[in-house]
């Protein structure tokens, strides 16, 4: 069986490999007190030059210390003792589905190290991580997703096509660090330094489980995940002598994911994959599934005229990532879609009465503006002249980014000064 992450290509003991991941995880985390210290530790710079450097955007000293923390750490993996601090775990709502979600805080060191252990695992995640997961990678996303899906029901599947969305219960606890180390032992078992050096990482985790908020957890979970996805899309049935796939296609967003295909077929699928699922890995794959009889091209071409004479029925649609993905346009879910418009409602009520919209909702504002740009919202555009709101919001947050910028640059100076 092929192994990956051999010692001769990747070794965690040699500082100059793990730098890169290094520089990485410190690059948007440079003006954060805790990750100062950090570098402040190795004795080649003070809070003063990593002031100096920020405000001259000059970080040659900045990466001479990184390159030391690079080194310090390495040092700790070389002498098998990595001196981690316990991660604070708290509880938060998600603003979204008000589910409340037990959020993991690391130290900066554990950051780090999980930075180098993401490094040292990309030809594993490269070999094994399907094209079709759009979650907690780069350069994909919820949008990507969206546009997969559109592939599949605009030009792939032209007849009569159902989708079934499924859902992993608790999907990040449900993965416990005994399963992963045994799926690592079995993949990259020829490198003993980098086993010892993920199991000692993930030790630290509150629970024995993948940790909500870490970078390392959300790619193992979808490490996991592929292999589930993996069993889905190779379901077959013999007949006549001729093998038959159960499952057309997949997509997957996370622990959310939908099969397309024939009902009949999809079920068998669902329920195998449920029980395989459960036995391999411990993840329960939620029972109540949805289906979405997807529309034909003729049946929405229907349903199209009847909306222009002012009927509200739609067709089904496969409700994924945010959206409502259909065969001939895209809408946004309608709970972030109430979302959306409350605050654009807000919005133009505070330029009413104020004459300008506050930099903080400019800042809602902006970040909602990927679901319009990327949805057939032209009529919501229209009503609630929405281009022109988020000019006057881009304008705000504008303004408050470059006094929030002038603020930073006179503390900057300030703790030159001193």
């Amino acid at each position: 069986m092929k192994t990956y992450c051999k010692p001769a290509t990747v070794n965690v003991e040699d500082w100059k490999f793990n730098e890169v991941a290094v520089i990485e995880c410190f690059r948007n985390k440079r003006g954060r007190n805790d990750f100062q210290r950090l570098l402040c530790k190795t004795g080649k710079i003070t809070k003063r030059q990593i002031a100096e450097d920020r405000l001259n955007q000059d970080f040659k000293r900045t990466l001479e210390a990184e390159s030391e923390v690079a080194k310090m750490l390495t040092q700790r993996i070389v002498d098998r003792d990595l001196q981690l601090k316990p991660i604070r775990q708290f509880q938060r709502v998600d603003g979204l589905t008000q589910k409340l979600r037990d959020i993991c805080q690391e130290s900066p060191e554990q950051q780090v190290f999980e930075y180098i252990a993401v490094f040292a695992l990309k030809p594993l995640f490269r070999a094994k991580i399907l094209p079709i997961q759009y979650g907690s990678i780069p350069k994909k996303g919820g949008v990507a997703g969206k546009r997969k899906i559109e592939r599949l029901l605009r030009k792939k599947f032209h007849g009569k096509v159902v989708a079934i969305k499924g859902d992993v219960t608790k999907a990040y606890p449900s993965v416990t660090v005994d399963i992963v180390m045994e799926m690592l032992r079995r993949d990259i078992g020829k490198n003993k330094v980098l086993l010892w050096f993920l199991g000692a990482l993930m030790s630290n985790y509150p629970g024995n489980h993948l940790c909500i908020g870490g970078y390392l957890p959300a790619w193992l979970f979808n490490y996991v995940m592929s292999y589930v996805l993996r069993y889905i899309y190779q379901q077959a049935q013999i007949r006549r002598g001729k093998r038959n796939r159960l499952v057309y296609a997949v997509v997957c967003y996370a622990d959310d994911f939908t099969i397309y295909g024939d009902i009949s077929k999809l079920r068998k699928a669902m329920k195998k994959a449920t029980v395989w699922a459960h036995d391999k890995f411990g993840l329960k794959i939620k029972d109540i599934w949805q289906f979405y009889q997807v529309a034909s091209f003729d049946e929405e071409k229907e349903n199209y005229e009847e909306r222009k004479k002012g009927s509200k029925k739609r067709t089904p649609g496969v409700d994924m990532m945010g959206y409502v993905v259909r065969r001939k346009y895209t809408i946004i879910r309608g709970r972030v879609f109430r979302r959306i418009r409350r605050q654009v409602i807000r919005a133009w009520m505070d330029f009413v009465e104020r004459g300008f919209v506050p930099w903080w909702r400019a800042c809602k504002i902006a970040a909602y503006k990927g679901w319009v740009e990327h949805s057939n919202s032209q009529k919501f555009r229209e009503k609630y002249n929405f281009d022109a709101l988020f000019k006057m919001c881009s304008y705000s947050a504008s303004k408050h980014g470059k006094e929030v910028e002038n603020e930073k640059r006179i503390l900057l100076i300030a703790a030159i000064e001193d």
